[in-house]
């Protein structure tokens, strides 16, 4: 006579199995890395110049800076440059600092980091620390090497990113390239300053109007969303992240909201002040 009811025993190693062949499936999709491409090169000016403020989530300056574009031609190539000065605090530190970053990215076909360097100095103007990304254009490679000049540490890391890398200086601009008013997400590799470097997502999250000193601008707004694989579960302990771009071409960047520049850094609200307008 067949059974019609199973013993408790049978039905635990049945589900069990099954939650094994679950695990087996799925394990190596996380594992695998998410499928991308390169960002295209965002509409833009030869030049282009702005300001922006950086503040404590809960109100009052952190700090503020201005940046610089310019195209230029290398060896038949079309590339980005972009310079940020800033003043004020940031982290790591907890004294007024004054830094320069300095990026280039190629605007060709596609949209890349080249490299990135960063000087970092106190307001007597001594040397505290420096970064420097660097990108091997034949293999895609990126070191990331800190030196602390007050500490004596350093830091020397290498990563092998797929061609969509994005780096933090400069990310901005190469968000601009985003399909606007679509459902479309666009997926990426972010190389932090922790240094690590994250898969992660770019979803438009619509329209709404935000309050500059220029008046009321109409932005879209995209959420950054890191993709931490079999670690997904932890990404609630991750605050969320925001870009607001304006809906008029070129679409320029006009408010940012999430971490400052690493998981151990404050939440901070960056808004431009105002975008400035410049020839080609």
């Amino acid at each position: 006579m067949n059974r019609i009811f199973r013993s408790v025993n049978d039905t635990s190693a049945i589900e069990f199995n099954l939650y094994r062949q679950i695990i087996l499936i799925i394990f190596p999709v996380l594992l695998f890395p998410i499928a991308s491409h390169p960002m295209s090169t965002p509409p833009m000016s030869k030049k282009e110049e702005g300001s922006f403020i950086t503040s404590y989530k809960e109100g009052g300056t952190r700090w503020k800076a201005t940046w610089t574009l310019d195209e230029f031609i290398e060896r038949g190539e079309s590339k980005v440059r972009l310079v940020l000065s800033a003043e004020g605090i940031t982290n790591p530190f907890t004294r007024d600092m004054k830094w320069e970053s300095v990026s280039v990215w190629k605007s060709g076909a596609a949209f890349t980091p080249v490299e990135a360097s960063t000087e970092v100095k106190d307001m007597q103007g001594n040397l505290v620390m420096t970064e420097r990304k660097t990108v091997d254009e034949s293999t895609g490679a990126v070191t990331f090497v800190r030196k602390d000049y007050e500490n004596g540490g350093s830091v020397n890391e290498s990563f092998e990113p797929d061609r969509d890398l994005l780096i933090v200086e400069g990310i901005v601009l190469a968000l601009r390239s985003l399909p606007f008013g679509t459902d479309d997400t666009i997926k990426a590799q972010f190389l932090t300053n922790e240094p690590d470097l994250y898969n992660v997502e770019f979803r438009q999250k619509g329209r709404e109007t935000i309050k500059t000193p220029d008046g009321e601008v109409e932005c879209y707004k995209v959420e950054l969303v890191p993709k931490l694989g079999a670690l997904n579960v932890f990404k609630v302990f991750f605050p969320k992240t925001y870009f607001w771009f304006t809906v008029a071409p070129p679409h320029k960047w006009v408010r940012y909201e999430g971490l400052e520049n690493d998981r151990d850094s404050p939440e901070v609200v960056m808004e431009a002040v105002p975008v400035k307008e410049s020839g080609n």
